[in-house]
């Protein structure tokens, strides 16, 4: 008799049933996430060139995810002013002096702390290096638990980025 090779002997186990969520929580977590979506949906579809506006906006839609139980708010990129290189400058924040140097920051640290959630911040321009945006992640006491710069890609595209010689400015280094 032929003895048998190791992967005739093996078998696959057998299959465990996975239990099946309860219809109410899955409802429940589908139709948050659908309304903090829809929100911020039109945050983004509403940004003006009126930096204030937006940020009032911005408060809004907070209060509204928060009030329909919302417990973590994530931001689109630069979600407070358009996107266009031209405004950049324009509309940068000194995101590490806070207060009226950054009101975006500002408005999201109070809003986290009145309104006891999380808010991913999105992206903000930056005043300390225009080529770059944070994201800063306020914690449900207002403070600042995360700060994240990032190069802004759309810049690597422009000429004017790079300097003469093709080398990275020095403020990249």
């Amino acid at each position: 008799m032929a003895s048998a090779s190791m992967s005739e002997l093996a078998s696959e186990p057998p299959a465990l049933p996975l239990p099946t969520p309860p219809l109410s929580k899955a409802i429940f977590f589908f139709s948050l996430f659908s309304l903090c979506f829809c929100l911020l949906v039109d945050l983004i579809l509403s940004v003006t060139p009126d930096k204030e506006r937006n940020i009032k906006h911005g408060k809004k839609a907070f209060e509204e995810a928060a009030q329909k139980g919302a417990q973590l708010v994530l931001l689109p990129e630069i979600w407070n002013s358009p996107y266009s290189n031209d405004g950049f400058p324009v509309y940068a924040e000194d995101i590490d002096a806070g207060g009226d140097a950054s009101p975006s920051t500002a408005m999201l640290s109070e809003v986290a702390s009145r309104l006891k959630i999380t808010i991913v911040g999105g992206s903000i321009l930056s005043a300390a290096d225009i080529s770059c945006n944070t994201c800063c992640v306020f914690g449900s006491n207002g403070t600042l638990k995360a700060k994240h710069r990032k190069i802004r890609s759309v810049l690597l595209e422009h000429s004017t980025f790079l300097q003469p010689e093709g080398e990275w400015p020095h403020s990249m280094i």
